[in-house]
């Protein structure tokens, strides 16, 4: 009796880390695929505003939540916003705001490439730059409906500016002056800033080389999350926190679904590239394991 329990015990042990073996190769093929970037971005060489998005839930105000970009389309009066999301690997306009833009009289072409919807070029005033975005996805059955009847102050994001935007360029993200630049070639005022590190861009996610407590990580930066600090496991989430301090807690949106996240503040430091921090706030959400 014990062989056979032994020998049970053994079996489900190996097909447990079969799967989980198969598991995580399917996610990292899935999501650290190489992607065809379809995007072409051609700008003025001035720097792009960015606002922070605030979002109450229940009592809760969570700042910070989101980097849009503030959208001028021709003489439209509306507040137009772009969502900048480098944890998407794909800029999108949303159909439900492309027709209603069509309706309102805008001749937005569209073509059709592997299998994909594009808007094949959109001109705008993206943070008070000149640009035009070509051969951008058309993100289906999703976003706003609006009309010339919409009160002119409801911010309406229309679209979001993914990672495929990095792609071949320099980028500079100025939080403190809330401005994204991006370049052709390395600036010189970029050349004589010391202590850059290498990242890795697999997929085109940007995961950022990390320390914690002695041990080396990659962290994905999501600007998409920028409500939060470090989201993480449960387990760390634990370890990176005191017990005593309350969580926070409450279902965020993740596009169209809604995911259910735990808060609390801490002051465990990590190391990014080479420079300390503290981690602020740390996050677990029940769909990762």
């Amino acid at each position: 009796m014990k062989k056979i329990i032994g020998y049970s015990l053994l079996g489900l042990l190996t097909i447990t880390l079969i799967l989980g073996i198969f598991g995580i190769r399917k996610f990292n093929n899935t999501y650290f695929k190489d992607r065809v970037a379809y995007l072409e971005f051609n700008h003025e060489p001035e720097p792009i505003q960015f606002n922070w998005t605030n979002q109450k839930i229940g009592d809760h105000l969570e700042s910070q939540v989101a980097m849009i970009l503030p959208l001028k389309i021709g003489d439209l009066k509306h507040d137009l916003y772009m969502q900048f999301d480098t944890g998407a690997p794909d800029s999108f306009i949303y159909e439900n705001d492309l027709n209603s833009l069509r309706k309102l009289g805008y001749d937005i072409k569209e073509v059709e490439k592997d299998g994909y919807r594009f808007v094949e070029s959109f001109k705008m005033v993206l943070g008070g730059n000149l640009v035009t975005l070509s051969m951008v996805k058309i993100y289906p059955n999703y976003g706003s409906n609006f009309s010339e009847d919409t009160p002119k102050h409801n911010k309406l994001i229309i679209g979001t500016i993914g990672s495929d935007i990095l792609v071949d360029r320099i980028t500079s993200i100025d939080f403190k002056n809330e401005t994204l630049e991006f370049f052709d070639k390395r600036p010189e005022w970029m050349r004589k800033i010391k202590g850059f590190k290498a990242f890795d861009f697999s997929g085109r996610r940007v995961m950022l080389p990390a320390t914690v407590d002695g041990k080396n990580y990659e962290f994905l930066y999501d600007s998409g999350c920028s409500a939060f600090g470090l989201i993480t496991t449960k387990q760390r989430f634990e370890k990176y926190t005191e017990a005593s301090t309350p969580i926070v807690s409450y279902a965020a949106k993740s596009w169209e679904d809604k995911i259910h996240i735990n808060s609390k503040p801490s002051e465990h430091p990590l190391i990014i590239g080479s420079t300390q921090l503290q981690m602020n706030r740390v996050s677990c959400v029940d769909m990762y394991s």
